[in-house]
């Protein structure tokens, strides 16, 4: 049986809504995934203030504007005790997921510029370490794995370059290094012009392995 497929929307935010926390042509976006099995909802907060509250476990929460530079973060379980407490460094302009995991936060940079006409922008972030490295197929719906992986050797904490394919259906398939062995896919995702979107492994709530996907553009 696949896994159950989580959907995460992300959406921007108008920087006049969060002028508290940065606004400008000194500001960068960033959003929190969680990835947290044991922590069911999260809350992010930026030097001090709270900018994301209650991000369900395996979504991300919309884009913030912050203040470029060096920030302090902190995320925690709604309305309890930080687990994570500490400094992160963003780029004016930037978008970024704080990718929230058991084993702390990896801050890493997107890409939300529009594809060519008629295309999809797809990645891939690994936040499970039950699967470990893996090879990526991104692959036309129920045709099986391609000749060769989309991403090779994708570690755990890590995202994948964005791979560009016109709009259709698509699974997504984790395949043990440099072997046809599949250990997990996702069900058919069905993708329009202009959308760029993120497909995240997540170790699953009661064990194995499971997928959620983010709606990062359009």
């Amino acid at each position: 049986m696949r896994p159950k497929l989580f959907w995460a929307v992300a959406s921007g935010v108008s920087c006049a809504l969060f002028f508290a926390v940065g606004c400008g042509s000194s500001s960068a976006h960033v959003r929190v995934l969680n990835a947290v099995p044991i922590q069911s909802s999260i809350d992010m907060l930026i030097d001090g203030k709270n900018v994301a509250s209650s991000i369900p476990y395996g979504a991300a929460s919309g884009y913030f504007n912050v203040s470029s530079g060096s920030r302090h973060l902190q995320i925690e379980p709604s309305g309890s005790t930080p687990f994570v407490d500490q400094t992160i460094s963003v780029s004016s302009g930037s978008y970024n997921t704080i990718l929230g995991m058991a084993s702390g936060v990896t801050v890493l940079t997107d890409d939300n510029s529009a594809p060519a006409s008629g295309d999809v922008k797809i990645r891939v972030i690994n936040a499970s370490t039950n699967l470990g490295a893996a090879d990526i197929y991104v692959v036309t719906a129920s045709t099986g794995l391609g000749a060769s992986p989309t991403f090779s050797s994708l570690g755990v904490n890590a995202a994948s370059s964005y791979n560009s394919v016109a709009a259709g259906s698509y699974q997504v398939y984790f395949v043990a290094p440099g072997t046809s062995n599949v250990i997990l896919s996702t069900n058919t995702m069905s993708f329009s012009s202009g959308q760029v979107r993120t497909v995240v492994a997540l170790d699953g709530e009661t064990g194995g392995i499971t997928t959620s996907q983010l709606a990062d553009l359009n």
